[in-house]
């Protein structure tokens, strides 16, 4: 049991870091234009944003299951897990409502959790906010755009 609570942290980091790197690959200009410009046709998503997607854009994306499979030794429910905890993020980045208060976002852990507020803005302006889980990557690299109580 304690190794299934560790193998799930240790997936959405390596998720988070996967997603990140994903998407500043797909925002380059002959990336962008190639494949992932469809998914920012939705400027101020909705859930169904979450599954509008080039099929190019599907496969980098599934990339990050044939990777924690072949470096993690995972239980099976270990693995569904990862994948509706996934699901249910990627459809709160794209939800178009708020889930977390300003209050909890501006605590010491809220501050370190991607919200809808930071991928709306993404979506809008594209140059920033990359991250999926977490705002680490974008903390680190200087892609946080700081996002106010709308």
């Amino acid at each position: 049991m304690l190794y299934f609570i560790f193998s799930n942290a240790i997936i959405l980091i390596i998720h988070d870091t996967y997603f990140y790197w994903a998407l500043r690959f797909m925002h380059l200009q002959v990336v962008y234009n190639l494949f992932y410009k469809i998914h920012h046709k939705s400027t101020n998503p909705t859930p169904w944003a979450a599954f509008s997607f080039h099929p190019l854009e599907a496969f980098v994306e599934a990339g990050i299951i044939v990777i924690v499979v072949f470096i993690l030794p995972l239980h099976r429910y270990a693995l569904m897990t990862f994948i509706l905890v996934m699901l249910v993020y990627n459809v709160y980045g794209h939800l178009g409502y708020e889930l977390y208060s300003t209050r909890f976002r501006k605590s010491r852990f809220g501050r370190w959790l991607n919200t809808w507020l930071y991928h709306n803005y993404h979506h809008q302006y594209i140059k920033a906010n990359y991250g999926l889980y977490f705002t680490f990557w974008d903390r680190w690299m200087g892609t946080l755009e700081e996002i106010e109580n709308p």
